[in-house]
This record gives structure tokens, sequence and C-alpha cells, in this order.
């Protein structure tokens, strides 16, 4: 694309500028980072680089990735000048109200504000498009393979915008579709036995290669989706999204996948419980609300077996949270938090054991 040269103090045009941003979304697919930053004259106060090169517009030849005197573009990240947010985003809103089309318009919306349905939406459709030609590979292993390219773009894409929107409900509920469209060989695979009707029965936990490489993708997911949820609350604290999404990740592989594997459900809970100790915070609601929410959720499925997983989940589980929290509660006296927790775990386990 040949784009125009602009003197220093020459404002490009609202069109030139959302072109722009629009031929760098596209053409860098591995963008990892994203900022608003105020208006920067040189490399060095930009970056703190000792080159002092004023920034006067776009050049070919350019190693630097400045582009105009809007955008910056190094090693995958883009800062953004915070004077031209309204411009662009005035001109994308006044084209879609004369019925635009243009779907790189919209998701553009989701770089500029985070949370805009259209611009998933747009991705969505783009995304079930190519999956409906996926479904014409006739071989199994590539279709999988092309299934995993476009999770890996997706939340490469989504792990950007979170960068700056780490709230943003509308990226994780992306992320979640993804996962669900994407994944769907290895999600819901309940390996009951087949005599199991009302209750769950206990099977043999070997002999099928397939089913370890199905877990070890899974387990994989895992990790990458807790990572991105541990990424989001260090840039926001207190954040309910990031929490919901890796309850919704942990019930999806661990729950979902081993519903009958009792031994391993408890071991799997407990190495939940387990990660998020040292770095939960007692004023934090959300955090203990996931804590709450997987004990509830391996309890219910847990009782379904004999007494003796009864007594495990009770010894290793729950009186080892009333432990964890009272130590907290000793640490942080007076945080509604932590009683709260405590409240809600007590009544829980009076309904659990009658």
């Amino acid at each position: 694309m040949t784009r125009r040269r602009q003197h220093v103090n020459e404002r490009p045009t609202d069109a030139a500028l959302v072109e722009e941003l629009k031929r760098i979304a596209s053409s860098d697919p591995e963008l990892n980072e994203l900022a608003f930053v105020p208006p920067w004259k040189s490399l060095k106060d930009l970056l703190g680089e000792d080159d002092t090169t004023v920034v006067t517009g776009d050049d070919d030849d350019d190693d630097d990735g400045i582009f105009y005197h809007s955008f910056c573009v190094r090693e995958h990240k883009l800062a953004i000048n915070v004077n031209v947010l309204v411009p662009i985003l005035s001109f994308i809103y006044a084209q879609m109200r004369r019925g635009s089309d243009d779907g790189d318009l919209k998701v553009l919306l989701c770089v500029l504000t985070g949370d805009s349905l259209s611009g998933w939406n747009v991705r969505k459709r783009r995304v079930c498009q190519e999956l409906e030609d996926v479904v014409m590979c006739e071989n199994e292993e590539e279709k999988q393979k092309m299934k995993d390219r476009v999770l890996e773009r997706e939340l490469t894409f989504v792990a950007f915008i979170q960068t700056k929107f780490p709230k943003s409900t509308a990226a994780f509920a992306h992320r979640r579709w993804v996962i669900l469209k994407c994944c769907s060989r290895f999600v819901g695979r309940r390996r009951i036995h087949p005599t199991a009707k009302t209750t769950l029965v206990e099977e043999d936990d070997g002999g099928d290669d397939d089913d370890d490489d199905d877990d070890a993708k899974m387990l994989k997911l895992y990790e990458r989706e807790s990572l991105a949820c541990e990424q989001t609350c260090r840039r926001k604290p207190s954040n309910y999204a990031a929490w919901a999404h890796k309850l919704f990740v942990f019930e999806l592989v661990h729950l979902k996948q081993n519903v009958n594997k009792s031994h391993l459900l408890l071991e799997r809970a407990k190495n939940v419980l387990r990660e998020s100790k040292t770095t939960i915070s007692a004023s934090d609601p959300s955090a203990w609300h996931f804590r709450r929410a997987v004990i509830r959720s391996v309890g219910d499925r847990l009782f379904h077996f004999n007494d003796e997983y009864k007594k495990r989940f009770s010894e290793e589980i729950i009186e080892e949270e009333f432990r964890f929290v009272r130590e907290k509660i000793v640490a942080f006296r007076g945080r509604e938090t932590l009683w709260h927790h405590r409240k809600t775990l007590l009544v829980h386990v009076l309904q659990c054991f009658d």
C-alpha cells in the first residue's frame, strides 16, 4: 500500500488515520501489547532511546516502525497517540451510521474500546466461515491443525486487546466462544462407564493413547488460559471477568473431562486451590469467589462417590480451606471479604453434610 508522506505540522485526515490503523492491525498478526500514550516528538520521548529523530511522518525505508506522528509499532507493540482516538472513533461511528459493511472497520472498535460487540461479532463470523472450510477436509489430523491455527490467532488477538482492556467482558467471552468452537473434539468427553445411569462409576484410567494426547492438549490450554487470567489480574486487581473465565476453563478441563475419575478430580482441585494461595489478595472478592466455586463444583461431583472420597474431600479440601482462611484472618484482621468467604463456606458444608 502506498502511503502519502505527511509534513511534520500537517495533520493526517481522519480517513487516512483509520486506513493506517487498519493496515497496522492486519499486517502484524503477532501484536502483543497496546497502549494509548500522550503525543511524542521523538523516539526518545516515546521509547527512551538515544535516537532523537523527530517523528515527521511515514517513510517506507524507516526501520523504526513509525507511521505518521500518531502510531508507533516496535517489537509487535503498538502505541497510539491519545489525540487521534476521538477523531478515529468519530469517523468509524459515522461510517457505521451510513451503513458501512467494512468488517475491518468494526474490528478496530475492539482495539479502541475493548468491548465492542459489533467488532467481536465480525471476528466470530470470520471464524465460522473458516471452520466451514475445515469441515470439507477429510483428514482428521489436518482438520484439527487448521482449528488450532484459528484458535492460536484468535487468542493472540484477544491477549493483545486485553493488555489495554484487562477487564473487557466481551474479550473474555470471545475467548470462551472460540475455545468451544475450536476444541469441540475434546470438550465434554464424559468418559463414563456404559452401565452408569444415575450414579457415576469409576473407570479404568489407562490404555487409550488418544485420550492421553487429548488430555495433554486440554491441560496445556488450561495453563495458557490461567496465565492469561493472571496477567489481566496484575493489570487490574479485583478482576471478576478474569476469575470467572478461569472458573469456566477449570470446569471445562478438569470437571467435564474427569467427571467420573474422583481421584484425579480431587488432586486437580487441590492443585488449583494451592496455586493461588501465595498470590491471592485478602481484599479481592472475585478471587475468593473462585475458590468457593471450585470447592462447590468438585464437592457436588465427589459426593456421588463412596464415603472414602467424601472423607478425603472433607479432610484435604474443606478443612484445609478453613485453616487457610483462618490464617488470612489473623494476618488481615477485619477484612470483610475473608469473613464472608468463611461464612459462605460454612453454609455450603452444613448443606453437604446435612
